[in-house]
């Protein structure tokens, strides 16, 4: 199994990928400085993408095309036109520079609506541990059985309003992937419902793992953080990142149910 540390990862991109010179200019205006500021941070998430997503295009997966696309040919030339500052992005999920744009833009599109929502709860709704070749049959799974609570609800006029977003993670200790939701959702009865309701569907879960706890709008913030960490007591785990990715492929990694959905694609 590849396992890059931080600073091996540092060194191997330090030889092939240098930092972006332009994000270091100093200005003097407020506008300049917001943009060079801006430059200084997607240099830093290029740095670190190109990082781990040069190992995983060794490794010869159904994805390799994509990874190159992220290494060569996202925001790799940003051009100005007057004030505007545009590049090309990969829209890969394991792109931090994507990333950033991609929780921006939900953020923005769900806040509002999360805000006007009274009692809010959050959630988490996990399964036992799978091995890689389980884990994408796993997940179809998991999104079919909460789209039939989902539709329970809705039949006993007891609407369920909120959003889901799906997560993996990887134990290096066991090897294995730990698939699970996370929501944020209205109501504290609905909640308790909607976990009686997973459990009766995966008897086998830990108990211990799942979760409910009142919300905030700080909550909506956590949601967005990321739905891998690529980062793991600092190394990367290149072969299961590879594995998980595969995984989520054309799967929809947030889903909201009674409010307005909004699309994670980036222009």
């Amino acid at each position: 199994m590849q396992i890059y540390t931080k600073k091996t990862q540092n060194q191997q991109l330090k030889n092939e990928f240098p930092l972006d010179k332009l994000a270091q200019l100093a200005t003097t205006s407020n506008s300049d400085t917001y943009s060079v500021q801006n430059l200084r941070k997607r240099a830093r998430a290029k740095y670190m993408t190109n990082s781990y997503t040069v190992a995983l295009a060794s490794l010869k997966s159904p994805l390799q095309k994509s990874y190159n696309n992220t290494v060569y040919g996202c925001a790799t030339t940003i051009l100005q036109t007057q004030n505007k500052l545009t590049s090309t992005y990969c829209k890969n999920r394991w792109c931090l520079v994507c990333n950033r744009i991609r929780t921006a833009k939900l953020i923005s599109g769900y806040l509002p609506q999360l805000e006007k929502i009274d009692c809010k709860y959050f959630v988490t709704l996990t399964i036992p541990n799978v091995t890689g070749s389980e884990l994408r049959g796993s997940i179809q799974e998991m999104i079919k059985k909460f789209q039939v609570i989902n539709k329970s609800f809705a039949n006993k006029n007891n609407k369920l309003v909120g959003i889901r977003k799906l997560e993996c993670t990887y134990n290096p200790i066991r090897g294995d992937f730990h698939p699970h939701f996370h929501l944020l959702i209205q109501g504290e009865g609905n909640a308790k419902l909607l976990l009686n309701e997973w459990l009766k569907r995966y008897p086998k879960a830990n108990i211990q793992g799942q979760d409910i706890r009142a919300a905030d709008n700080t909550s909506v913030y956590e949601l967005f953080k990321y739905f891998t960490k690529i980062i793991s007591n600092k190394a990367v785990y290149i072969q299961p990142l590879d594995i998980i990715f595969q995984a989520m492929r054309n799967l929809r990694v947030y889903q909201s149910f009674g409010i307005q959905m909004i699309s994670d694609e980036i222009e």
